[in-house]
């Protein structure tokens, strides 16, 4: 039997598989790129621009298709102040972890990427978020320590932070306030607990800027966060 031979057809069908291919890979892809995201809010006021970010962040991450879960510490009246019985559970291991910290704890785990919105209060975040990060990334959950040495064991989860200034570029730059705060947060806590600061964004000045042009400050805010993810 003569074999059927056609050179345009079959060129046709490896024309199609190759696309076929490309076009899945490529949704593979995309849907691989979705994250768990979760953002964590301080601020206490709920018309501040701080809240303002956060909800222009939220809806860029669920736009672009993303999972968001967020923890507005104020609304939530998270408890920040470290009790002398977790600290002591620094040092011994004994003891239940409290309910509120293993709720957050879960968000973390639950989380690949996590964004920090705050303002900068006295060149560091407020005691709201410092009280978070004291309380939630504890040994064993966040690091661990021995005779080797400290692990952190937050490796597979990244970070990026969002913080308002009412200094200007000017002032925080000639003082170095920006490096500072990037190496306590980048080295000093979250390197310590081995999660990568993918971003840290200072937005500088917001105290002395108009209504216009906080608005177009938010707009630049979704840009980049759809840049980020």
């Amino acid at each position: 039997m003569k074999k059927f031979q056609n050179p345009i057809f079959f060129k046709n069908l490896t024309v199609a598989f190759f696309l076929t291919f490309i076009f899945g890979f490529q949704h593979l892809f995309a849907e691989t790129k979705k994250q768990h995201v979760l953002i964590v809010l301080a601020h206490p006021n709920p018309g501040s621009f701080n809240h303002a970010i956060s909800k222009t962040v939220e809806e860029r991450l669920v736009h672009n298709g993303h999972q968001v879960r967020v923890r507005d510490l104020y609304k939530m009246e998270f408890q920040p102040v470290l009790s002398l019985e977790e600290w002591k559970r620094y040092e011994s291991q004994a003891g239940e972890t409290p309910a509120d910290v293993q709720a957050e704890q879960a968000e973390i785990q639950w989380a690949d990427h996590l964004i920090l919105i705050y303002p900068t209060w006295w060149w560091s975040p407020p005691a709201m978020m410092k009280g978070y990060l004291d309380r939630v990334f504890t040994p064993v959950f966040a690091f661990e320590a021995d005779v080797e040495g400290i692990r952190g064991k937050l490796k597979d989860k990244k970070v990026s932070i969002i913080q308002t200034t009412g200094a200007d570029e000017t002032f925080i730059k000639e003082n170095g306030m920006d490096e500072s705060v990037r190496k306590l947060m980048g080295i000093g806590i979250f390197g310590f607990c081995g999660m990568q600061v993918a971003h840290h964004e200072f937005l500088m000045g917001i105290s002395g800027k108009s209504y216009d042009e906080l608005k177009v400050v938010l707009t630049e805010v979704d840009a980049m966060v759809s840049e980020w993810f």
